[in-house]
């Protein structure tokens, strides 16, 4: 990222509450895909005007015979949470980067055309990028950008330097907590160290713990397994005490053309909700005794089954920093301690106090009610060697922490130095692929 040391590290409220004038000259547009959801807006503006699920439907819809189909892929709010006929799942990421091209142009034209109703030859577009990203697919989302959208400039930005952008810092430790993969990213005057650079499957198996949790139930309390059909199956429900089998009537209708793909995401949605509702971590590390005495948490699904949930809602969130309740083994993706030990080990020893005096949390599960202060205390322990000041930046406004690359995008393109940095569409005509790396540090 070149930019001074003075513009990366420069005071956030200078930048980012209003659409600047260099990014009303330029027009530019902010757009980042993540696993969860895709964020798309306006340079400058403090948050994305288009957020919608990444995760799309798609029906299959035949004219005549076989050989004549048409593929409809459905975004947006309603297009998968929508129940169609046969309608397929898919998501075009793995592990945070792009494996299926296939979606992407569709993707991208509901961001632009569809949600912010933009020409998009007409503004610059800023991807955002995680650290590992591999260059052909850096190469791939410019070929799309400037041959399909006819971009008139096109950059893409590392997240990391970006979220650490969004606190207003150029140097930074970034701990990022998604929906796929939590990361640890060192950056330093703008640039990602790609070294220190070290990530995990966290979250699917936290999420994947939850699910194994809620569907065996627990016989200590009296709890059966909660059956997941999701509200699209549910013609009528009947309303049943707290852990009394519920009493729900299915749409049989609905039934033949609900398929596997569907399903499963349905199941993992109810899922997340319960996680949203009712998931905690423990501040200090797993004890019995202290996770009995926090409040317990009510929830019904919606079948109308109900039950309470004590000590046991916290277990998913320490699948983050401990795997004691998992059994163990070394199949088991490292937790997020040893993430940010194996980051700080991989960088200079002069450099880890100033990383750990500007730690930035961010994603949409980093959210979950106590992670900041466990990774608060976990960094303590793991920094004991290290004279530093420990400061961890973690916004209280939800929105902060779960759009922070794509805000760090949108200051970073509404700035005037920035305008040197753009590949330009005569560039790529020029020079091709090669130009993305050469530009995009």
């Amino acid at each position: 990222m070149l930019l001074s040391a003075q513009t990366t590290t420069c005071n956030l409220t200078c930048l980012r509450w209003s659409r600047t004038e260099e990014a009303n000259e330029v027009s530019a547009l902010v757009l980042d895909i993540g696993t969860s959801t895709t964020r798309a807006g306006y340079a400058g503006d403090d948050i994305p005007k288009a957020v919608f699920p990444t995760t799309f439907g798609y029906t299959t819809h035949y004219s005549g015979d076989e050989n004549n189909k048409e593929v409809r892929i459905h975004l947006g709010d309603e297009g998968v949470s929508l129940w169609r006929d046969g309608m397929e799942v898919g998501n075009p990421l793995q592990n945070g980067i792009v494996y299926d091209w296939t979606p992407v142009p569709a993707i991208i034209n509901h961001a632009i055309n569809r949600s912010l109703h933009c020409d998009p030859a007409e503004h610059p577009v800023l991807m955002t990028e995680p650290a590992w990203n591999t260059q052909a697919n850096r190469e791939r989302m410019a070929e799309i950008l400037f041959e399909e959208f006819q971009v008139p400039a096109f950059y893409i930005a590392n997240n990391g330097v970006l979220s650490a952008f969004a606190a207003g810092k150029g140097t930074a430790l970034v701990i990022d907590i998604g929906k796929s993969v939590a990361s640890v990213v060192p950056v330093s005057d703008g640039f990602v160290l790609r070294k220190g650079i070290a990530q995990s499957p966290l979250p699917p198996l936290a999420q994947t713990t939850a699910f194994t949790m809620l569907s065996n139930g627990n016989a200590n309390v009296g709890r059966p397994g909660a059956s997941l059909v999701p509200h699209q199956l549910i013609a009528s429900k009947q309303p049943v005490e707290v852990n009394m089998p519920p009493s729900f009537a299915l749409r049989p209708e609905r039934q033949p053309g609900t398929t596997k793909t569907w399903l499963s995401w349905a199941e993992n949605r109810e899922v997340e909700e319960w996680i949203n509702g009712c998931v905690g971590v423990l501040d200090q590390g797993w004890n019995d005794q202290h996770a009995a005495m926090r409040p317990p948490r009510h929830y019904e699904f919606p079948t109308g089954f109900s039950s309470v949930f004590s000590s046991e809602r916290f277990i998913p969130g320490e699948v983050y920093f401990t795997h004691h309740h998992l059994g163990g083994g070394p199949q088991l993706p490292p937790t997020l301690p040893q993430l940010i030990h194996a980051c700080l080990n991989a960088t200079e020893p002069d450099l880890r106090p100033a990383l750990l005096n500007n730690v930035v949390l961010t994603g949409g599960n980093s959210l979950l009610p106590g992670m900041a202060d466990r990774i608060n205390n976990e960094l303590m322990r793991l920094a004991g060697g290290i004279q530093s000041k420990l400061k961890i930046h973690a916004p209280g406004n939800p929105s902060e922490r779960r759009f922070a690359p794509w805000l760090g995008g949108s200051i970073l393109a509404s700035l005037g130095t920035f305008h040197q940095l753009w590949i330009s569409k005569e560039e790529w005509k020029e020079h091709g692929p090669n130009i993305v790396a050469q530009r995009c540090k």
